[in-house]
């Protein structure tokens, strides 16, 4: 079931606060600033509510939404035959229980209050999210007075955007839960919906196809039942307008849903931090490293959002508050939180907001802050790598000791974790050796702080062995399927200039029925040189990727640095199976097809599958586009095999690896191949902010030959 594109208008919105169950300490308030509003540069189509909102059904008493209606339909008149919806009711009917709902008794006379939170209840839906849907639908909230429609089909359930409203739907109650119990349709069968969490989805922003669309990484289920229920996202002209309209390709549903939800109810993305608006007490907040002032205060003239806000100072540069919240992440998860800081005065405020994962091995990441007098986001990212954690702890450290800083709105997001570009612990030793160690028998080990002579940066490592074939390695959790390619390289050179240094590079895959591993031969000489080994997930179970770094010289030092482990970007890189998944022309047109080796009579690269193609226009391309955020610094690579398909004949083209969105970058290289495979490369370093896709492309030139593909990557 869809509903329509959203109601347009925004009506103001009340923020209930309670008083402070307690203050344990005061701080002086300032003089009064008038407060932030609410921003669209905020809002993320990918995470519009959390998943511990959307499903807390115990937020709400049916007193108080009654309250709540009956403060927002103050100046609403109606009259008998259509009430306002703080004086509706109705009688309501039983409903057995199902999958998706417990069981609902009926009544004979219900009020919209009690209807809203017994739903909410039976079908474990937060009742501030069916009463955001009843404004953002039919605006019947904040209505001053109602029509018959409003309630007929008060959440637009059954009301497509293509078609007229299905009577089958029809009526308050059966529209309140007719919608709470497709929410958990959607999230119990979440695999046989269009939008899912936990992947791209392509999402429009209008009915109207001309309008365009985008992709948007879904973060949670809540989020993509959203969309389901409604299916566009806000361009930038709705983002533009909060309170009223954009342009002709703006559709409202999910912008108007989060606005009202912030307005009215706080942070719909809260992520399982209990008042992290400060609107009630703020007992969960704690100190965690010895005594700090703290309080809470009522000023909406102050406060970045709603009414409250707090605040702390610190006699100890270092202490901190926090709190923690009791959540199980896995490997390859991501915590973010957000959280508004700002100066009591304009002096500024120093300290850092961090993120710890708590139970297993403790990780944590911080950004430091500044503050003046004006609210300020910081932000700060967790991803989760080294084991599951059972806690999540949000923790604000304040190193000023002569001031007070401001806290509000403060927020978790848990969802996959990003690609990382590089899975290794200290990839390149500064300062520290990480998750490096003997990897078989005793080797020598110590870094060295030296700018002149490391690869990169200011540190690398050096290693030695008395007896051949004792290694350095690291182990490094992952989720793998079959199918998997993963790559690690590291540079090389030997200690002594005189004296090359031979080994071996590995890369285990472990866990499953039995260890595994791809192998690269190196010889290390006076220069810093790249030495790559690949390995490809060949069976289930496999939970550790082992990179190793083999010895075959005794006593001679082998330098090393800028290690990187990553996985293959790109979808089907060996065509396996006969897949061709998100490959297509980049460039003009061209012939394209994938053939099983040994009824091309073609030994393949790598597996048993490779691709052929050719151009009558040279120029055209072969192509591959990945979403990806990147950063200034990182640095991709992409590899290719290549071999041209007639004897006595070469081909020639170009790869080219791109850094699209924002300012455009490319590396590339040319390349002329016979009828051997060839292994072709080409670096991408990173030096644009703003790339939100990485494309991989394969010009060709040759216009009389066709040009095979195998084993592309980019890492």
């Amino acid at each position: 079931m869809r509903s329509r594109t959203g109601f347009v208008r925004l009506a103001g919105g009340l923020v209930i606060a309670a008083l402070l169950a307690s203050v344990l300490a005061v701080v002086s308030p300032l003089a009064s600033t008038p407060a932030e509003a609410l921003s669209g540069s905020s809002f993320d189509p990918g995470n519009i509510i959390s998943d511990s909102v959307f499903f807390d059904s115990s937020t709400m008493t049916e007193g108080q939404v009654q309250t709540f209606l009956s403060s927002h339909g103050a100046n609403c008149s109606g009259t008998a035959a259509l009430p306002c919806l703080k004086d509706f009711s109705q009688s309501t009917v039983s409903r057995a229980s199902s999958a998706y709902c417990s069981a609902y008794t009926g009544q004979s006379s219900e009020t919209a209050a009690q209807i809203v939170v017994r739903v909410g209840v039976a079908c474990g839906i937060n009742p501030q999210v069916l009463l955001v849907m009843l404004q953002k639908e039919q605006g019947l909230v904040d209505a001053y007075s109602t029509t018959a429609y409003m309630y007929r089909s008060a959440l637009g359930y059954g009301c497509p955007d293509t078609a007229a409203c299905d009577s089958t739907y029809y009526g308050f109650f059966n529209q309140v839960y007719s919608a709470a119990s497709q929410f958990q349709r959607y999230s119990k069968n979440s695999s046989s919906w269009s939008y899912q969490p936990g992947r791209n989805n392509n999402i429009l922003y209008n009915p109207n196809t001309a309008c365009g669309s985008s992709p948007v990484f879904i973060q949670n289920q809540a989020t993509a039942n959203l969309y389901i229920y409604t299916p566009y996202q806000p361009n930038a002209a709705a983002l533009a307008n909060l309170s009223g309209s954009g342009d002709g390709c703006s559709a409202y549903g999910n912008r108007n849903f989060w606005v009202y939800f912030n307005n009215w109810f706080g942070d719909p993305t809260g992520g399982g931090l209990r008042n992290g608006s400060f609107e009630t007490n703020t007992s969960d907040w704690v100190p965690t490293n010895g005594f700090i002032n703290r309080a809470g205060y009522n000023n909406p003239s102050i406060a970045k959002a709603g009414s409250w806000f707090f605040a702390a100072n610190t006699p100890v540069a270092g202490r901190s508050i926090a709190q923690n919240v009791q959540r199980t992440v896995a490997i390859g998860d991501q915590v973010t939180a957000t959280i508004w800081l700002r100066s009591a005065s304009a002096a500024p405020f120093s300290g850092g907001v961090a993120l710890w994962g708590l139970g297993g091995v403790t990780e944590g990441a911080v950004t430091p802050y500044t503050v003046t007098d004006t609210w300020q986001q910081i932000t700060v990212s967790l991803p989760v790598r080294q084991t599951a954690h059972s806690v999540v702890r949000l923790e604000i450290y304040m190193d000023s000791t002569d001031g007070t800083v401001f806290l509000d709105n403060a927020a978790l997001v848990f969802g996959q974790g990003a690609p990382v570009k590089n899975l290794l612990s200290s990839p390149g030793f500064e300062g520290y050796f990480g998750g490096w160690v003997p990897g078989n028998g005793f080797v020598n080990q110590a870094i060295y702080q030296d700018p002149g002579l490391a690869h990169s940066g200011s540190w690398f490592a050096a290693t030695n062995t008395a007896v051949a074939g004792r290694s350095l390695a690291q182990q490094v959790a992952t989720r793998t399927s079959v199918g998997d390619r993963y790559s690690f390289s590291i540079w090389v050179r030997a200690a002594d200039p005189g004296s090359p240094v031979t080994g071996r590079l590995a890369l285990w895959g472990l866990g499953g029925a039995s260890p595994f591993s791809g192998g690269t031969d190196f010889v290390a000489g006076p220069n810093w040189s790249r030495v790559t080994v690949t390995t490809d997930i060949s069976q289930t179970g496999v939970t550790t990727m082992k990179p190793e770094i083999y010895m075959s010289s005794t006593g001679r030092t082998l330098f090393v640095d800028d290690g990187l482990l990553s996985k293959n970007l790109l979808t089907a890189g060996s065509f396996e199976n006969n897949s061709f998944q998100n490959w297509g022309p980049g460039k003009g047109t061209i012939n394209q097809v994938v053939y099983l080796g040994t009824s091309a009579g073609v030994v393949p690269q790598n597996g048993q599958y490779f691709a052929a193609t050719n151009t009558a226009v040279p120029g055209n391309s072969l192509a591959q586009t990945i979403p990806r955020v990147t950063y200034t610094g990182d640095r991709y690579t992409a590899e290719v095999w290549l071999r041209a398909s007639d004897q006595g004949k070469t081909f020639s083209g170009t790869l080219a690896l791109w850094g699209l969105g924002g300012v455009a970058e490319v590396g590339a290289v040319d390349f002329t191949v016979g009828t051997e495979w060839t292994r072709v490369t080409v670096d991408l370093p990173i030096t644009q902010e703003g790339h939100t896709s990485l494309k991989f492309e394969v010009y060709e030139k040759s216009t009389d030959n066709t040009l095979f593909v195998d084993g592309a990557q980019v890492y």
